[in-house]
């Protein structure tokens, strides 16, 4: 057994959105307070990413199981027979996201915020042993061994001052904040805004999602219904949805000091200066989409969907300052 140290009561904040929205940067801002950390790697990734641990504990989150049929009491057999079922379909999974964490997660090779993966943050030998010790957990209590694996991993990052807040900024952290909550009833939630047209002209960029505009449409309506949703059950004390059109370039100083009041956090120096130095308003790229989307079918697809998030009154930022 490697020596570790103990989780503490260290605030937890989970970051997210659609991802292209800020989530980066919101974690490095935090990151520069005194009473703040981010997460190493900044992006965890393995907790609300598809295959990922709330989904073994709590199913999948895009086929989320249906409630089973209750089981007369008397029925002994059948219900030995599901625990049964149960049992082997659980340690399948957990054994998919062992594989999962040491192909995909473990070391990432990609710049940041996406590499290096876990290894950045905590040793192969103080992994191992947290993740023994929630491998062997009683099936009644998994859902506390899922918190105990994640504390651990937490309060073992190198980086690990004792700082009183600890930031996690993986975009899924959002769709997956009703799941979150469940372990963590206490945690805060910012959501991350970007004008969808700004988040697709970037994702366009890189070689893991969509491929044209007309797909970054679909995958940005799929992912900010998600978010929606799962925020509609978060206590309104406990979220703050931030536009970075508004913290970087509209609404700078009203923004900032939103953000300070949530956290409950007198401003600092350190952060100031970062804030002064590193988010300038040309970093927010506004209305690059203009330049980079050319096919001439995307405004009157993306006013087709600004009228259904309406319509469904989905909470959604576009940027129409100019």
């Amino acid at each position: 057994m490697m020596n570790s140290k103990s989780p503490t009561k260290t605030k937890y904040i989970f970051a997210g959105g659609t991802g292209r929205s800020g989530t980066t940067i919101i974690a490095d801002l935090l990151n520069a307070h005194p009473a703040m950390r981010s997460s190493l790697p900044i992006e965890l990734k393995f907790t609300t990413n598809a295959g990922g641990l709330l989904d073994l504990i709590f199913g999948s989150q895009f086929a989320p199981e249906k409630d089973l049929p209750a089981i007369p009491f008397y029925s002994v057999r059948t219900r030995n027979e599901r625990r049964v079922r149960e049992q082997e379909k659980y340690e399948k999974n957990l054994k998919a996201l062992e594989e999962k964490i040491q192909s995909m997660w473990w070391d990432i090779d990609a710049p940041p915020p996406h590499g290096r993966g876990l290894c950045s943050g905590i040793s192969i030998d103080t992994y191992k042993d947290l993740f023994a010790a929630f491998k062997s957990s009683p099936h009644k209590k998994r859902q506390q061994a899922a918190r105990d694996l994640l504390d651990g991993l937490i309060a073992n990052q190198s980086n690990n001052q004792a700082e009183e807040f600890w930031i996690d900024s993986t975009p899924m952290n959002i769709p997956n904040a009703h799941r979150l909550i469940r372990l963590y009833p206490d945690a805060l939630f910012i959501n991350m805004v970007r004008d969808p047209r700004d988040t697709i002209a970037s994702l366009l960029t890189k070689d893991w999602g969509p491929t044209t505009p007309l797909e970054g449409l679909e995958w940005y309506e799929k992912r900010i219904r998600s978010g929606h949703a799962s925020l509609a059950r978060i206590p309104k004390s406990q979220q703050l949805t931030i536009s970075i059109e508004e913290l970087v370039v509209h609404n700078s100083e009203e923004t900032y000091n939103s953000l300070l009041a949530f956290l409950g956090v007198n401003d600092s120096p350190l952060m100031a200066t970062f804030f002064q130095d590193h988010m300038k308003p040309a970093s927010a790229q506004l209305d690059r989409w203009r330049n980079e989307i050319t096919d001439p079918t995307f405004s009157v697809a993306f006013e087709a969907m600004v009228m259904r998030l309406n319509q469904d009154n989905i909470d959604f930022y576009v940027n129409d300052k100019h």
